[in-house]
This record gives C-alpha cells, structure tokens and sequence, in this order.
C-alpha cells in the first residue's frame, strides 16, 4: 500500500462505495494482520492465573472493557500503520466526547474526514448486544463508516507467556448512513402491536417509542446490531450501490457472527471434554455443521436439516453430541444401547463437563 493510496482513502477523496471495498479488502486486514502480533497481544493477555468475572453481569462489564481496549490499539497501530508510510500530515484520534464516532481522521490544521464507528464483539458471547442509533441526520455519507470485529480468547501464548489474550477473527464494514436506512426503514415499519393510536418515529436527538398513546425515549432496543435487517423484508430503501454492498455485508455479518463463536466454542469444548487434541469439521452437503474430537460432537442447530442428529453420529463414529442454538444454550445425548438418548437441556457452554455424560 503505498503512501498515495493511503492519502487518497483517508482524507475520504474516493466515493463510499470505493472506501467501503478498500476498508474491508486493503486497509483492515493489515490492520488485524498488525493486532494479531504476539507483540501486540501481549498487551491485553491474561497472565499467571489472572482471572475475570464469569457471572453474567460482570462478565459483560469485562467484555466491554476488552472491547475498548482493542480499539484504543487498533487506533494506536492504525497511526503507526501511517507513519510508517511516510505520511505525515493524517492521524487517526479519539473522538473524547461520548457519540458517534470512535475514531477520526484528521490533518495537523484539524481539519478532519474519515470517520469510523468501532464495535467489538465477543464471538462467544449468547447476547452480541452493541448498537447502533445514531440518527441518519448526525451521518455524512461520504465519511462515515461503522466497523465491527470479532474477537476471542486464544489460548496461545508462546513467546510471551499469557494464559490467553484477545485475537481479532474477522471484520465487517459498513457505510453508516446505508446502515441506518435499512435499520430505520424495519423498524418504522415493524411497530410494536400495542401503540394505541400512536406513532413509532424520532424527534431530534433519539428514536421514539409509543406505548397505548404515550410516547418515550426508545429504551436500547434501536439498532441492536443483529437486529437492524432482515433479508427480503417488504419495506426497502431505494437500491444504490452503496445500499446493496451494506445489505449483502449486513447478511454476511449476521450469518457469520454466530457461526465463528460456536467455532471456537467447538475448538476449546470438544477437546476438554474428549481428552483428544485434534478438532475436525464436520461437512455435509458442503455445509460445514459441526464439529468432532474422539467421541465427541458438536452441532450447530441452525445449520442442522433435522432434529435427529444419531444418523450423524453414526456416520462420524461418535456416541456423545452436544448441539448449540444461535445463542449457544446446549443440549445434550448420547447413544445407549442404539438408542439416542438426552442427558441434558438448556445448559450455557461454561457448564459442559464430561460427568453430565456419565464420564469420569
């Protein structure tokens, strides 16, 4: 990438549909490319038996504290990134304030243009609960983006010797103003059934809700993240190019957003629970579904075509299979004596043991 390129994208002189690609495709992947470095990781890993909360309310508060912690270095070699490009003019900053967005672009006379709202996620976590809802007339089109990553612990250290740290696995892009026109456009159109006469809308600083004709700021519903779109909803904005590659994006993300936490919830379970190390995919149809380790075997439910999973676990010779839902609740069954058999239901992850199977 050279200086030029780098200019070009950063001071916003390209059309949306150029900064998106060039975010998602040049820019970003060098960036987690930068971030996944032991020398940077090093920075945010647990080490010799450092704990943190696992209860649910803490542990949400803990995540968040990551989360900003992986912007604050994605910001800090995002500058370094540019330097050592020869460029001396642009900088990323914090925005200090508490709105949208995280990160700017700006010259040394302060004069800014790029503009990037970050949301980290938790690939793991049952409830990937960040918003979005800022209003489309706080949005310039041509410089505002919304950026989420993934993250997880890996459990990895080597040169450095941390019992885990964060790894950045994927990133999604998405301009922010044809983000908000699909997020407003379903859910002005997907009211609640009890208005009482009333109008679901904004006023000039926030979404509103009306609840039997009275009206309220809208509690945090607005813009949950994968929440804001559904595929083939009725009720559209006018298709422009920019629009569709946020649409097709905004699917992806939802699809795969689940899809990469039951993954490395697959690679740390299964070989706890098998006492085997090597973790293999399980494809059907060209599908990945699931995953096996010994005599174990987890299934993705939303990827299952049937309720009856003992077909699979003959066919990949397991006898013990756990399938996830898209929030990873757990349900559990073995084979006894060529019968499928549940041992458990709704259990979270963090619950697995070998013992609710009847194994030492």
């Amino acid at each position: 990438m050279t200086r030029e390129e780098l200019s070009r994208m950063l001071s916003a002189q390209a059309t949306p549909l150029e900064l998106a690609i060039w975010l998602r495709q040049r820019y970003l992947p060098l960036l987690i490319q930068a971030f996944n470095t032991p020398g940077a990781r090093k920075r945010l890993g647990l080490y010799q038996g450092e704990r943190i909360p696992d209860n649910e309310r803490n542990l949400t508060d803990a995540r968040n504290r990551v989360s900003l912690i992986i912007e604050y270095e994605l910001a800090r070699l995002s500058n370094q990134i540019v330097e050592e490009r020869g460029e001396t003019d642009l900088f990323w900053s914090y925005v200090v304030a508490n709105r949208f967005p995280d990160l700017e672009v700006r010259r040394r006379d302060g004069t800014r243009s790029l503009r990037i709202e970050v949301k980290c996620l938790q690939s793991i976590a049952e409830e990937k609960a960040a918003n979005f809802d800022t209003l489309k007339k706080d949005l310039n089109p041509a410089t505002d983006f919304v950026v989420v990553f993934l993250w997880e612990w890996a459990y990895d250290g080597d040169e450095f010797q941390w019992d885990r740290s964060p790894k950045l696995h994927n990133c999604f892009v998405f301009q922010a103003y044809s983000l908000a026109e699909l997020r407003d456009h379903y859910w002005l159109n997907k009211p609640p059934g009890d208005l009482g006469g009333g109008y679901q809308g904004f006023d000039l600083r926030f979404a509103v809700n009306c609840k039997n004709g009275s009206y309220a700021e809208e509690e945090g519903n607005y813009g949950k993240l994968l929440r804001i779109w559904k595929e083939n909803f009725e009720y559209r904005p006018e298709d422009t190019p920019i629009l569709l590659d946020t649409e097709q994006e905004y699917l992806k993300f939802q699809r795969e957003v689940t899809l990469e936490g039951f993954k490395n919830l697959c690679d740390y379970h299964l070989p706890r629970l098998s006492q085997q190390d090597t973790v293999t995919r399980i494809v059907k149809d060209g599908v990945e579904i699931g995953a096996r380790a010994g005599r174990f075997a987890f299934f993705s439910n939303s990827l299952l075509e049937t309720r009856n999973v003992k077909p699979l676990l003959v066919e990949n010779e397991v006898t013990y299979c756990v399938v996830m839902t898209d929030k990873y609740v757990c349900s559990g069954s073995k084979i006894d004596n060529g019968q499928l058999v549940q041992v458990f239901r709704g259990l979270k992850p963090k619950l697995l043991d070998r013992s609710l199977f009847g194994l030492a």
